[in-house]
């Protein structure tokens, strides 16, 4: 009784129940400050008759203190079941609340969303049935009060993961810049088909086509292609000319019977 007395009206749903509990608790007079009218100073030749009045008395006076304190345990409950009822209302509006700010903030394939919208459905129903008592609203609250810490540690977990991956990405995107502006790739190197392959060189012309013989050598080209063998120049060596078949300078000079031309860079 004296921790329902604590309670104040702004913690119930009827205020009622506080104002009359506390009327009744004013009104009752403990049991050490009750006198009884009752003879008790009988002696042992009192007799049957005195006996059985006395008796009877007691018994009244027993009855009625029985009677006011039913009344005020009921008060009190009536106090303990009005702020439960309440203490669920508001949990149930803290569960509403949850839930909708809690959409798409928790993990794909999390079902505490699932499990709360069930137990706040419950909750509703326990809140409005007139039948329910004490115990039912304190298990209806305790339960939804689980079910809404669970959808809360699942946003919190999300939020985490997701703080974590941004900062990995961002790292990585970091160190990829950093990596990818350092170094020289191949490509801009001087390469396979950037340099001077055996197919693009020159190659001798056949059937003396724009060949110019040079100066002093005193050899033209055979018509109509073919090889000969390269005449000894005066001085003794292979000779060397100086001819074009594309527009492009070249040299070339005389190994034996074979021609080798060579193009100019």
């Amino acid at each position: 009784m004296k921790s329902a007395s604590a309670i104040k009206e702004e913690e119930v749903s009827d205020a009622k129940t506080v104002l009359a509990m506390s009327r009744d608790v004013k009104t009752t007079k403990p049991a050490s400050s009750r006198k009884t009218s009752v003879k008790t100073a009988l002696t042992g030749d009192a007799s049957t008759g005195e006996l059985k009045k006395a008796t009877e008395n007691l018994a009244s006076q027993i009855s009625r203190m029985k009677a006011e304190v039913r009344t005020i345990k009921a008060k009190v409950l009536a106090v303990n079941t009005s702020k439960a009822h309440k203490l669920l209302s508001d949990a149930i509006g803290n569960a509403d609340k949850i839930l909708a700010d809690s959409s798409g903030k928790v993990p794909d394939g999390d079902h505490s969303r699932d499990e709360l919208t069930k137990t706040l459905d419950l909750a509703k129903k326990t809140l409005e049935d007139r039948k329910s008592v004490l115990k039912t609203f304190t298990d209806a609250k305790t339960t939804l009060d689980t079910k809404t810490q669970a959808v809360n540690n699942a946003v919190n977990a999300k939020a985490a993961q997701d703080a974590a991956d941004a900062a990995a990405a961002q790292s990585q995107a970091a160190s990829a810049a950093v990596s990818g502006g350092s170094g020289y790739s191949g490509g801009s190197s001087y390469g396979s088909g950037t340099g001077y392959s055996g197919g693009s060189g020159y190659r001798a012309p056949s059937g003396g086509s724009g060949y110019r013989a040079p100066s002093g050598g005193g050899y033209s080209a055979p018509s109509g292609g073919g090889s000969a063998p390269a005449p000894a120049p005066s001085n003794g060596g292979h000779p060397t000319w100086t001819g074009t078949t594309d527009g492009s300078n070249a040299t070339g000079h005389w190994d034996g019977n074979h021609f080798i031309g060579e193009q100019e860079f």
